[in-house]
């Protein structure tokens, strides 16, 4: 049961890089996640790395090995405990305020009947438990028209009425420029919208390409710049909001130039029924419409519980959930397994590095524990502010990258059950699976050599000593004279508590980094101080973060590089201005979804160029495994549907 040796879906020309970071599934939005046990795979035939065909066992496909299969139940029963490395946060609005892994997903538990979904599969649809039709039409000035028409009998989890007013109360709720005043909320949702910038602005009181049809339809008109868009169906989303919650006394009305919002809706109103840290929407949604409601939350231990919502009529394919109690729990890397042996967590989900993963097999062998794995649609990094002085400068950053052994890193991290990657990808992708022996032939493995780092770091300037004096080896760190001013060469590093890769990269990078003529100076924080840091809420303003990203179904790199600065800090979380990765990103965003080709050519551009900009050093990507406690039945996940999807079809035995 331990390791199998893999030959089929990894060549014995695959190296084995390993490594392991936390996951984000940012992004319909992006989603950083620190860098704690998490996985994935890569290739890279580079002379000094060691081909092997000892890479771990992984399927994409083959599901948990259950042994004591049994029947579904008709009605909600059990718990579940689920342990997550990423604490739960109380926020629970969505991941425009708190895109941390483990919020995100408790809130597509909590908030759903999206008009359009993504299938196990991985295809989008409009979801027809929500959608009793959707209807595009191409318009004559180049606009586009989506129209939604809900199905009857829709109810919110205190048995009011779900009505088409409370989706589009939701696109102007988060468009409007009251809402930014809530806790500085990012309106970024829906700026696709024609008319969207006049409302968000303020200029107009309508929202021009918003219309309700009709008690049971709504319409979407995209903006003519905004198209083509390769998810073209994702402008079709829309999560409802209650808008007898959120703003009482308020109402939506259609007019000819689109709908409005009526009575006194203001950012104070806002403050009280979203902000409120007691009874707001954000931290105690109560009125929701997802397959779970939030019983309650202990702020103590950061620990959540979740139970079945009785009025969720089920999903995509009428499925409704019939685990009754799921609850959220912190565990700490060095106890889990143990926990899990012991019965105080039933799951734990995405684990990576070497010696969790051996120690979960383990408890398999031992009949403890049954397991399910998966190649990561995502990657680990050490994620740069580019904004930010030294790490502004794409060769200061490089001289990083060539400071770091990733193929140790990787073997120390994963212990055979990651690969180093190259770029912005992860295993489970096509585009990678299809471009392996490009990868080799034209990305910059960025092998560790210092003297390289040193000849990066002379070209950018940095050329000076303490005293102005032309820098010598030994002389310790670099200096450069900046509009007069003499500044050193110090990366100020962010990492997260707790964490086994910043522990592995305390011991890798600042010998080397020294060596080069860089200082490394760390600060361990908490996972929100450090958001906040990425954010620039923090006093200090940091250059590096190790993170993990999970790509979301909607990933989007023509937003997160863009150089558009309503998307800096936001979506943009590197905060990096530099047009050509920008170009080379917005390439991909107006090719069709189904035109592999020409998406394939672009997204090998994009590569190569993110490749050389260097926003983030990228780690690696791995394989994933769950464990859990055999009671847990019809456990399916993938690297595109998570705990938090698979949560849904799955049952317990007690």
């Amino acid at each position: 049961m331990k390791k199998k040796w893999l030959s089929v879906l990894l060549a014995a020309s695959m190296t084995v890089s390993l490594a392991a970071c936390g996951s984000n599934d940012n992004n319909a939005v992006t989603n950083n996640e620190n860098d704690a046990p998490q996985t994935d795979n890569a290739a890279n035939t580079d002379q000094n790395q060691t081909p092997s065909t000892e890479i771990a066992e992984t399927t994409t496909t083959e599901g948990a090995e259950n042994t004591t299969a049994s029947a579904r139940p008709d009605a909600p029963m059990g718990q579940l405990i689920i342990g997550t490395e990423t604490d739960l946060e109380q926020d629970f609005y969505d991941a425009n305020y708190n895109n941390a892994a483990t919020n995100y997903k408790v809130c597509g538990l909590l908030h759903g009947r999206d008009t359009v979904v993504v299938t196990k599969d991985g295809e989008w649809i409009a979801d027809p438990s929500v959608a009793a039709s959707l209807e595009s039409v191409d318009n004559e000035d180049g606009t586009k028209t989506h129209t939604i028409t809900l199905v009857d009998g829709m109810v919110w989890s205190d048995g009011s009425p779900l009505t088409v007013k409370d989706y589009v109360f939701a696109i102007m709720l988060e468009s409007s420029k009251e809402m930014m005043g809530v806790d500085n909320y990012p309106a970024t949702n829906y700026t696709f919208i024609e008319g969207w910038d006049e409302f968000n602005a303020g200029d107009s009181e309508t929202l021009k390409g918003l219309h309700m049809v009709d008690d049971k339809t709504l319409s979407i008109t995209v903006k003519a710049e905004e198209l083509p868009y390769h998810y073209d169906i994702a402008y079709a989303a829309v999560r409802p909001r209650p808008l007898a919650v959120i703003a009482p006394g308020c109402d939506v009305e259609e007019t000819e130039d689109g709908v409005k919002i009526t009575g006194e809706f203001t950012t104070d109103l806002l403050m009280e029924t979203i902000a409120n840290t007691d009874t707001g929407y954000r931290y105690n949604p109560k009125v929701t419409c997802g397959p779970y409601k939030l019983e309650n939350y202990d702020a103590s231990s950061r620990q959540g519980t979740l139970v079945v919502n009785d009025k969720y009529s089920g999903d995509a394919n009428g499925v409704k959930p019939v685990i009754e109690k799921v609850i959220i729990k912190t565990v700490k890397t060095d106890t889990m397994m143990n926990e899990l042996k012991a019965g105080t967590v039933d799951l734990l989900f995405q684990i990576s590095g070497g010696d969790m993963i051996e120690a979960g097999l383990d408890l398999v062998d031992a009949g403890i524990a049954q397991k399910n794995t998966y190649f990561r649609y995502g990657y680990g990094k050490l994620q740069f502010d580019c904004s930010a002085f030294p790490t502004d400068s794409e060769k200061v950053r490089q001289a990083i990258a060539y400071c770091l052994d990733r193929n140790e890193f990787a073997r120390q991290y994963s212990g055979g059950y990651a690969t180093v990657v190259h770029a912005e990808y992860g295993l489970s992708q096509w585009e990678y699976t299809d471009s392996r022996d490009w990868i080799d032939e034209n990305l910059n493995a960025y092998e560790r050599d210092i003297e390289k780092a040193k000849a990066l770091l002379v070209e950018d300037g940095w050329t000076l000593n303490s005293t102005g004096a032309e820098y010598a080896d030994g002389d310790g760190t670099r200096y450069k004279e900046v509009d007069g001013e003499l500044k050193p060469l110090v990366i100020e590093w962010c990492n997260s508590e707790g964490n086994p890769v910043s522990e592995l990269l305390g011991t890798m990078l600042p010998e080397s980094m020294a060596e080069a003529g860089m200082e490394l100076r760390g600060t361990t924080v908490d996972l929100p101080t450090l958001f906040n840091g990425i954010d620039h809420l923090t006093e200090t303003q940091y250059n590096m973060f190790n993170l993990g990203a999970g790509f979301s179904m909607q990933h989007s790199p023509w937003y997160y590089y863009s150089t558009d600065e309503q998307y800096m800090g936001n979506l943009n979380s590197n905060w990096i201005s530099d047009q050509e990765l920008s170009d080379a990103a917005y390439a991909l965003k107006s090719i069709p979804y189904d035109d592999k080709e020409t998406w394939l050519t672009a997204w090998r551009n994009y590569m190569k160029v993110w490749n050389e900009k260097l926003p983030n050093v990228p780690l690696y990507s791995d394989e994933y495994h769950d464990f859990f406690n055999p009671k847990l039945q019809g456990w399916e996940t993938s690297s595109i549907w998570d705990w938090a999807s698979a949560l849904t079809d799955a049952w317990v035995t007690e």
